[in-house]
């Protein structure tokens, strides 16, 4: 019997998890790289870059992992998920290893809640921002086609974010929204118009949806359920039957004798259309149940959050669903961080995802612990920083303490080697003066540094400098005798022999908290989130040598400066900044009165939520400046204090996040993005 499990997602868990990210994006400091380009001679092209397709690099383990935030298994040997990185990951062996499953990005990083997969040859997945995404996972290139059909605002502003979606069969998906809200198709691939939109459960927010046939829908929300024998028939043909009022968070139907409905307590009925007295509750005690998936009246797996830290990591099964408490048992699953989902094909074979890249299988679900197995199968890392001192050496650092480099970075991902320098730590931002000397930075207060930066994890040396425990933000060396880095509380770090260990590394308070350039020994910018730009013509002369300027006078929608987080100064007759509210935002003069300029060029991040908003800048000379967004956009021109028409913005990375770039020429611009991919051009 076919089931998809549905996600039991609310726009404020998905906005948390974009929050987290987002704030990722922010703190991964500056990349001054560019400002080492200074003898760059300015290019006289007027037209946009070229550049050429992302290319996956941070390619070995280890991984941080993918958010896996859905899966389908139409069959016990057929299994799609999908990811927040733009990936379906499917397996044909779903319980055989990390061997048995393929990932193929299809290049659109939207946030999808939950997908059903009625065949081998359709999956239907919803999103955040009221679409429907269909597509092939056997397809030889898979690519979905994205589907207009919510509308209806929330109250932030945007689209409905669509909860649930449940595919009986090819011939009819239902889909659920946070407005109360269900949408049918009879045509699941026919476009827009396919799809119809009854409003039947205002004022409530529907959580998850299960169809076990055409002729039996049952969705669930905060204050009970709603079900359907017609479910194209309109919101008259839905009805509302008052079963536990306690936050319903997901459902599942095995076929239409059998429904079970969890949140803080667990429901079930063998006539769930029926009424409220055919549906009995069953306390599940300290768990809340985010989710369940049933493969038959006799086997149902859910996935609830821990009592002692609120994480989904554990199991709850039972193979009589019906029996009240004690015919329910609790597994806890270890190495899994946040079950988003499990899918059951058959009583036999049960598929969950997690939020790190993993799948969690089992043939035997109700067996505890030792019968599930855990398996990274989505391994990513998220690229934080890059520094090319010249066209033969890129440097890029990750969010797994890891430092991927290349000595032919336009080549395919065996040109590029990954190695581990830094445990689990998160680097930050990177800068190389050359070949002889890069210096990272991360976000436990330590600098890691090399004379041979390809020389593999050895070649590395780590070193603590900021005691103050709020993480350093970034670091710019324009030479291999000085390197000035940033913290997150408004500290620079400064020194004249970087390889020298902790104490030759001093302390000033300058109150920027972002990022640094510096393009000379005797230049030196950093910016911080009151957007303000702090600079020295003698970085190493202590707190009065740093003047500070009011730079950014945008404002954000809230009312508040906007923040400047990257900065880079070809010379130190230019600096050019970005903030986050779209704005770059330019000086010939960074170290005089009133020299700063605010131009618009790329759409606000929202901060809930960044759908693009600058994240970061590398200027070649006076001639080039590329800047990058959280939306996959390059903003690139050759006449940075030219105005917004002298900007240009190309998308290179379909919707990832472009978290770095660094253009050792104007030949050539590297940029890397949150999915471990590089981007080069022209």
């Amino acid at each position: 019997m076919f089931h998809v499990g549905v996600i039991a997602y609310m726009r404020g868990a998905v906005l948390a998890v974009v929050l987290i990210i987002a704030a990722c994006s922010s703190s991964s400091g500056p990349k001054p790289q560019a400002s080492l380009q200074s003898s760059a001679t300015p290019t006289k092209a007027t037209s946009p870059l070229g550049w050429a397709a992302p290319v996956r690099v941070d390619h070995q383990p280890p991984f941080a992992g993918n958010v896996i935030s859905a899966i389908s298994c139409p069959s016990i040997s057929f299994c799609v998920a999908v990811d927040g990185a733009g990936n379906i990951v499917t397996s044909s062996d779903p319980t055989a290893g990390a061997a048995a499953w393929t990932v193929t990005n299809v290049g659109d990083s939207r946030s999808l809640i939950a997908m059903s997969c009625p065949s081998s040859a359709l999956c239907v997945a919803v999103d955040d921002s009221g679409d429907v995404v269909t597509f092939n996972p056997t397809a030889g290139s898979p690519a979905w086609t994205v589907t207009p059909v919510d509308n209806t605002p929330v109250f932030e502003g945007g689209n409905s974010l669509l909860t649930g979606v449940s595919c009986p069969s090819i011939s009819l998906c239902v889909a659920v929204d946070e407005n109360g809200n269900v949408v049918t198709s009879r045509n699941p691939t026919g476009g827009t118009a396919s799809w119809r939109l009854t409003h039947v459960d205002y004022p409530y927010s529907f959580t998850g949806v299960s169809c076990p046939s055409s002729n039996l829908c049952v969705a669930v929300d905060q204050h009970g359920v709603m079900a359907s024998h017609k479910p194209t028939g309109g919101a008259a043909a839905w009805k509302r039957i008052k079963v536990d009022e306690g936050s319903l968070s997901g459902v599942s139907c095995p076929n239409t004798n059998l429904c079970v409905a969890v949140g803080t307590n667990v429901a079930t009925s063998s006539n769930p259309a029926s009424g409220a007295a055919d549906w009995k509750v069953t306390n599940m005690g300290p768990f809340y149940v985010a989710g369940v998936s049933c493969s038959t009246t006799r086997r149902c797996v859910a996935w609830a959050t821990s009592p002692d830290d609120n994480t989904i990591n554990t199991l709850v099964t039972s193979s009589n669903p019906t029996a009240g408490k004690t015919a329910w048992k609790v597994t806890n699953l270890g190495g899994v961080t946040g079950l988003n989902g499990v899918s059951c094909p058959s009583s036999g074979v049960c598929v969950g995802v997690d939020s790190v890249g993993n799948v969690v299988t089992s043939n035997n679900p109700t067996g505890g612990a030792a019968a599930w197995t855990v398996t990274n199968v989505d391994g990513i890392n998220s690229l934080s920083g890059l520094s090319c001192p010249s066209s033969d050496l890129c440097v890029a650092v990750d969010e797994g303490g890891n430092v991927v480099t290349s000595t032919n970075p336009t080549g395919r991902p065996a040109a590029w080697a990954v190695a581990n320098v830094d445990g689990t730590n998160s680097l930050s931002g990177v800068s190389c003066a050359s070949s002889r000397l890069c210096v990272a930075v991360d976000d436990s207060g330590k600098v890691v540094t090399s004379t041979n930066p390809t020389g593999g994890p050895g070649a590395w040396t780590v070193t603590k400098v900021d005691f103050t425990e709020s993480g350093l933000s970034g670091v710019s060396c324009p030479s291999t005798s000085l390197c000035v880095a940033v913290d997150n509380a408004g500290n620079i770090f400064t020194s004249t022999n970087p390889t020298g260990g902790a104490a030759a590394w001093g302390i000033t308070g300058v109150g920027a908290d972002t990022a640094v350039s510096c393009p000379t020994s005797v230049l030196c910018v950093t910016v911080g989130s009151s957007g303000n730009a702090v600079t020295s013509s003698n970085p190493t002369g202590g707190a009065a040598a740093w003047k500070v300027t009011h730079a950014d006078s945008s404002k954000s929608q809230y009312g508040d400066f906007n923040s400047l987080i990257a900065v880079s100064c070809p010379s130190s007759d230019l600096c050019v900044a970005v903030d986050d509210g779209g704005n770059v935002v330019t000086s010939g003069n960074p170290t005089g009165p009133a020299a700063w300029t605010v131009t618009h060029v790329d759409v606000p991040a929202v901060r809930e939520a960044p759908a693009s908003g600058l994240s970061t800048i590398s200027c070649a000379s006076s001639g080039l400046c590329v800047a990058v967004d959280y939306a996959g956009n390059v903003i690139t021109s050759h006449n940075p204090i030219g105005g917004k028409a002298a900007w240009t913005m190309t998308n290179v990375d379909g919707r990832n996040q472009l978290s770095g770039v660094s253009c050792p020429s104007s030949s050539l611009c590297v940029a890397v993005d949150r999915a471990g991919n590089v981007v080069t051009g022209p």
